[in-house]
């Protein structure tokens, strides 16, 4: 068989943007994905299909709250998940056919089947079904295999009451209750989206506080909000035993450690991921795998084999598609010394897409306390900006934080709608090192959310002359 400069096991977002990095570099590249699609689960079964749900709750939701007049509109009882995703193979559609064609641009091979290591050197790859096994040979290696949802084997799992985030949105039918269980973002996020369907959620988290490495105050804000949603949240606690009930239609029934009955037509279990590398062919090579299944790696994305690299899910947090993009890039970067940034990034924008967005860069009050050096606080508020008021968004906020002396940004924080898209303005802020001054001064379109930075800064400057 040919020898490869590079072969990456996995083609979602982290091995993809591997894969073409080296390519265009002029590399020999393979890429072995087991799934019969590229994309892995950014495109096929989480990030783009759930967004596409939540495009559509957001819509449902907005209709029945604002109530415009001489406006009416009725919702089917047999209505279903899918009919609300009805744009989804579309999108879905669409982003293959563009990830295929780049990877056909830079000609690189995609190699259909189970790719497992047969020692440093070699990957042996078995066809779907079985079959003849390849071996490719590479100068490096990619390990960009992701993750799949924790499936503890005392959880029923049956796909018509018990699900997980890659078979939720395959409900056979409309719950009118759910529990949640897992307050992580993708717990949030699923919560927020059916309770904005007009389904009683319950979400039940492990940890004393939601999200405790958010900012307080924001965090309260979005607990408010999924209240308002109808969300009942529940902390500090976590399931002691979990059945299917009977009945013409099957319901499910979740008992806690706390000592509560929780009823539902549906149970989503949501607590953690684990590293799809059980099957790869780690013990060839001396790895082994951490808690939950991830691979350690250095700054650079090496493992233990310095022309070994892991990317991606497999390496855990952030696990995000923008970071394991990068962290894809990084890593070819080092490998064939392409110019281009190194590292791991310090800033790195963060969203959560529940009902109302997340989003935030850069430190929190809690991060700033913790480094004792002093601070000022500015916000604005949704109800304050006209765009906020013409989309009848007005539970939001954004949270400005500035150093004293210097008033430079050091983090910004947004819950509320188009959270996620407004947060690159703080990062091009942060990356430049803009002062409270430079974003005060700076001219913003009206009416725009983004207007709420001028607003923001100006009380931080208020606050900081006030302090002298």
């Amino acid at each position: 068989m040919p020898h490869h400069d590079v072969v990456v096991l996995g083609c979602g977002p982290a091995g993809e943007r591997a894969a073409i990095q080296a390519a265009r570099a002029g590399r020999r590249v393979a890429v072995v994905e087991r799934a019969h699609v590229v994309g892995g689960n950014r495109v096929n079964w989480g990030t783009i299909p759930s967004k596409t749900l939540r495009e559509s709750a957001l819509f449902f939701h907005q209709l029945a709250k604002l109530r415009l007049h001489g406006i009416r509109y009725e919702v089917s009882p047999e209505v279903t998940v899918a009919d609300f995703m009805q744009r989804e193979r579309a999108v879905v559609q669409r982003e293959l056919e563009l990830i295929n064609e780049s990877l056909g641009r830079y000609a690189v091979e995609v190699v259909r089947g189970y790719g497992r290591f047969a020692g440093p050197q070699a990957v042996a790859v078995t066809p779907p079904g079985g079959g003849e096994t390849r071996t490719l040979s590479a100068d490096f290696y990619v390990i960009a295999t992701g993750s799949r949802p924790n499936r503890p084997d005392d959880v029923p799992f049956d796909g018509e009451t018990v699900f997980d985030s890659e078979t939720i949105l395959q409900l056979p039918r409309m719950p009118r209750a759910m529990t949640v269980l897992g307050a992580g973002v993708v717990g949030i996020e699923y919560a927020s989206i059916f309770a904005a369907l007009g389904i009683a959620v319950t979400l039940v988290d492990t940890r004393p506080e939601m999200l405790p490495y958010l900012d307080r105050e924001v965090i309260g804000m979005l607990r408010g909000e999924l209240a308002a949603l109808g969300v009942t949240y529940l902390s500090d606690d976590r399931y002691r035993g979990i059945q299917r009930l009977g009945g013409a239609v099957p319901r499910v029934r979740c008992q806690t450690q706390a000592g509560r009955t929780l009823d539902a037509d549906a149970l989503l279990y949501c607590v953690g991921r684990d590293g799809n590398t059980s099957d790869i062919g780690l013990g060839t090579l001396g790895i082994q795998p951490g808690r939950y299944g991830l691979l350690e790696v250095n700054e650079h994305y090496q493992t233990l084999h310095p022309h070994i690299y892991a990317v991606g899910d497999v390496i855990g947090f952030p696990a995000l598609a923008s970071t394991s993009m990068e962290q894809g890039r990084q890593a070819m970067r080092h490998a064939f010394s392409i110019p281009g940034p190194l590292g791991r990034a310090e800033v790195l924008p963060f969203a959560i897409y529940s009902i109302p967005e997340l989003a935030y860069v850069g430190d929190t009050e809690e991060t700033l306390a913790a480094k004792g050096g002093e601070y000022v606080v500015g916000r604005a508020q949704y109800e304050k900006n006209p765009r906020g008021q013409i989309s009848g968004a007005t539970g939001g906020m954004m949270k400005l934080l500035f150093e004293r002396p210097s008033l430079r940004l050091a983090g910004a924080h947004v819950v509320g709608v188009g959270a996620s898209e407004i947060i690159h303005v703080a990062e091009a802020f942060l990356r430049s090192g803009a002062t409270a001054h430079d974003i005060a001064e700076l001219l913003y379109n009206y009416p725009t959310l983004s207007d709420m930075y001028r607003h923001a800064a100006f009380k931080a400057l208020a606050d900081h002359r006030q302090r002298g």
